[in-house]
């Protein structure tokens, strides 16, 4: 796996077993059993709705956030593909701030992708580096250098997934507005650890193999399948959660893309043409819940037991000068609360091409 392919990226849309497309105000909260249904007229997305943890679905009212149209019941299907928000209302709590997104596509919606050994709950466990970056960046290419001298060693190889997210400038051809870091270049490891560099690339691999070991030397908490379609320029993926522990999760997913070309400045007087080519372009980092991009919430999933959601990208071959669909890759990353904040327990590298599924020690 090349350097550039050990990340995977982003904007897509989801689907869930269990509070998986939440919506809050106060104590008053509505969810959905999907986010992404087919647009037959058919297939069909129920809501629910809680105050308090009582539910109270059969007295609140439902509406399509865009006109305030109400919703007959509490399900919604519909015969035109498009993104429909939907706010719910029970006396005087609503939603109107932090509408549901609900995603209708033309096109079958895929399945979890076939799970190889449904009673295993032995993952892989991975680590997923995060890259704050820019072309306009002139410290960068020390950052960039570090990461390919650690990325040369095969066993980094196996234990880490790599996104280079490019919010620096809008003016670098694999720009992306957020997320972003206070400062640049930036690493971290996991959402969790920071990461320098310096001018002693080797030296500072061999820290940075140390830091993603101690990572992933722990269980993986979950394993991460996926499963993906491409319909055009339509790409969709559903990704499946399975708990090795008990506990609350979080998914997100960014899209990624590789070969970008973009002129990298260099105030180290260290890039050579091969620093004008970068991998793991986030172009889609759909992740962002609440004020985090640490994923969307799965609900409690039980050991052994399940989650799902569907994300939906649509690819823009010519902003993004994308010439072969092969460079398209997209990390699914899973996250779960450390006190105040969020960490990646896992991470999995896709292709778009065929599934991926849960891969086991």
């Amino acid at each position: 796996m090349k350097f550039a392919s050990l990340l995977l990226m982003s904007a897509v849309v989801l689907l869930s077993c269990e509070k998986e497309n939440v919506s809050l105000d106060a104590g008053f909260y509505i969810s959905a059993n999907k986010n992404v249904i087919q647009s037959n007229g058919v297939d069909v997305v129920t809501f629910s709705a809680i105050l308090d943890g009582k539910d109270v679905t059969a007295e609140t009212d439902f509406y399509f956030a865009s006109d305030m149209t109400p919703i007959s019941g509490n399900t919604l299907s519909v015969t035109a593909p498009g993104i429909y928000k939907v706010i719910g209302s029970y006396g005087t709590f609503d939603t109107t701030k932090d509408p549901l997104t609900i995603t209708a596509i033309d096109m079958a919606v895929p399945a979890a992708a076939a799970d190889p050994s449904v009673q295993n709950t032995s993952f892989v466990h991975r680590a997923f580096l995060n890259q704050y970056t820019g072309t306009g960046c002139g410290y960068c290419p020390g950052m960039i250098r570090a990461l390919r001298a650690a990325f040369e060693d095969a066993e980094m190889q196996e234990m880490a997934v790599h996104a280079a997210v490019h919010s620096y400038s809008a003016g670098d051809p694999a720009y992306i507005s957020g997320p972003k870091a206070s400062g640049y270049p930036y690493l971290e490891i996991d959402m969790a650890l920071s990461f320098s560099y310096d001018l002693d690339p080797d030296g500072k691999a061999g820290v940075l193999k140390t830091a993603v070991s101690e990572r992933v030397a722990a269980p993986a908490k979950v394993g991460i399948s996926a499963n993906p379609v491409l319909n055009d320029d339509i790409l969709v993926v559903t990704v499946e959660v399975k708990a090795a522990e008990t506990g609350e999760y979080n998914l997100g997913v960014w899209f990624m893309q590789d070969n970008v070309y973009g002129q990298q400045t260099d105030y180290l007087g260290i890039a050579d043409n091969s620093y004008n080519y970068h991998e793991n372009c986030v172009r889609s980092a759909d992740s962002r819940f609440g004020n985090t991009y640490a994923g969307y919430p799965l609900g409690e999933i039980k050991a052994g037991k399940t989650a799902l959601r569907t994300f939906v990208l649509n690819i823009d071959k010519e902003t993004w000068k994308l010439k072969e669909m092969s460079n398209l890759h997209f990390a699914a990353f899973v996250t779960a609360k450390n006190g105040r904040n969020y960490q990646v327990v896992n991470v999995v590298d896709c292709p778009i091409d065929q599934p991926t599924p849960y891969e086991y020690k």
